[in-house]
């Protein structure tokens, strides 16, 4: 069965709710609730432009979704849970995902993510599970400044008392145009996990192992906890966020009021599109300078770094190894460009490539991730060493956070990330240690790199 209701008209913000509610009164007569329990029904209205944020910003529901790409031509903003899969095996729900998703409804996706290296065991992550994807119940859609309004719903879910709860939450929802974001709350306190005294011990650890030829690379995180004295609001502070941090992916998953997890990532796992792939190598790190005379010193010093170069090259040769595996051919440009972000800029090589027929969703992050840009080589032993010696748990970050629709897909890797549990934030970056490494530049890299974040809550 057809399972995409749209219409070409555009509405107003004003009458968008009334025209949506028409439609979902008259379901219950009209769709049958047999069939195969996995579809989901999806009503578009397209809308007059609002901004997302904003919309998401207003809404009362606790579980919320956004997504952005990094140049800025999709984005999408949920709330509820039309469905949602968090299973420990990640095959299963992929397969899952692929089972229900069609070409008649090409625009329904899964947003979600999973952990770097699961099984999560900290508490902190309980709202997170290994893996854990959800199509959202409302959803705010603008793709090249095309709006829409979307509705889904579970073929099984359509009986009248769940149409009447589905009206209910409708005529609460708010499409202000405007709203007041609050000024982000200043730090308390902060603490770092470790401390500069033992992030030198276990960088000697570090180089340890690489000097004993039992790691080449290994990328060594840091959690920085910050305390405030009220809760902060996952939405609004990624709005502040994405003020500051242009041409990054933009996510933020909430699970209750006054916790989620968000980001301004700069890093493509892949984006595919049919059998087509495209990935990056991003690894090796310089700052932006405050003049244009500095920065372009700074660039010049990063093209020319033989650390830099070695890191970079790490990256380079395991997405090749990777992509002989999952495609039938590739290509990559010859040698490393710029990407020049606000604070920092990074080494970073493009791949396109045509898959390999039967190449699933889950073959792909299972060949990709994680890359030795957040892992480290080899990759098991890295992964291995990472778990044994970091005070914490990543958790998703550095794990993978995107979307998977019928034929295309598009993952960053979850990196310049927070979590946000109330009144705390867990600010996380990392640090490739290669043989030409000091213990004071990565620290420094790694404060560098979570700058941005912080000049938001601390003006």
């Amino acid at each position: 069965m057809i399972t995409l209701f749209q219409t070409t008209k555009v509405y107003s913000l004003t009458n968008i709710k009334e025209a949506m509610r028409r439609q979902l009164e008259q379901l219950p007569n009209m769709i049958s609730t047999t069939g195969d329990p996995l579809q989901i029904l999806r009503y578009e209205l397209g809308c007059e432009p609002i901004d997302l944020l904003t919309w998401l910003h207003n809404q009362e529901e606790q579980t919320k979704v956004y997504w952005s790409n990094r140049d800025n031509t999709f984005e999408t903003a949920g709330i509820g849970q039309a469905t949602t899969l968090s299973q420990k095996d990640r095959q299963i729900i992929f397969e899952t995902m692929e089972d229900s998703l069609s070409p008649d409804n090409a625009r329904l996706r899964y947003f979600g993510g999973m952990a770097f290296n699961p099984p999560v065991n900290d508490p902190e992550w309980t709202n997170f599970h290994n893996t854990q994807f959800l199509i959202p119940q409302f959803e705010l859609h603008n793709e090249r400044e095309k709006y829409t309004f979307a509705v889904n719903i579970p073929l099984k879910s359509i009986h009248e008392e769940n149409i009447l709860q589905l009206l209910k939450k409708l005529d609460q929802m708010d499409f202000s145009a405007q709203t007041q974001y609050r000024t982000p709350p200043k730090a308390q306190s902060r603490r770092n996990y470790p401390e500069q005294e033992e992030w030198d011990d276990l960088f000697a650890q570090t180089m340890s192992r690489i000097t004993e030829k039992k790691l080449s690379k290994a990328v060594l995180a840091r959690k920085s906890v910050f305390q405030f004295d009220k809760g902060i609001n996952p939405v609004a502070l990624l709005k502040h966020l994405k003020d500051v941090t242009p041409n990054c992916y933009h996510f933020c998953f909430q699970t209750e009021s006054y916790q989620g997890f968000i980001g301004a990532s700069p890093e493509c796992l892949y984006k595919r599109q049919g059998r087509t792939i495209k990935t990056e190598a991003l690894a090796g790190t310089k700052p932006r300078g405050k003049t244009p005379d500095e920065d372009k010193q700074l660039e010049e010093e990063l093209l020319s770094s033989s650390k830099n170069a070695v890191e970079h090259q790490f990256v380079v040769n395991d997405i090749h190894e990777t992509l002989n595996q999952i495609c039938d051919h590739f290509e990559s440009a010859e040698k490393p460009d710029l990407l020049k972000l606000k604070g920092y800029q990074h080494l970073i090589t493009k791949f396109q490539g045509t898959l390999k027929d039967n190449i699933s969703d889950h073959h792909i992050i299972s060949a990709i991730h994680p890359t030795p840009a957040v892992g480290g080589l080899p990759q098991k032993a890295a992964l291995d060493f990472i778990k044994t010696i970091e005070p914490f748990d990543r958790g998703w970050y550095a794990g993978a956070v995107g979307y998977a629709g019928y034929d295309h897909a598009e993952f960053s890797v979850a990196i310049r990330c927070a979590l946000i549990q109330k009144e705390n934030l867990s600010l996380y970056a990392g640090a490739g240690i290669v043989e030409d490494s000091t213990a004071d530049d990565e620290w420094n890299e790694i404060e560098g790199k979570i700058s941005n974040f912080i000049k938001v809550f601390d003006q």
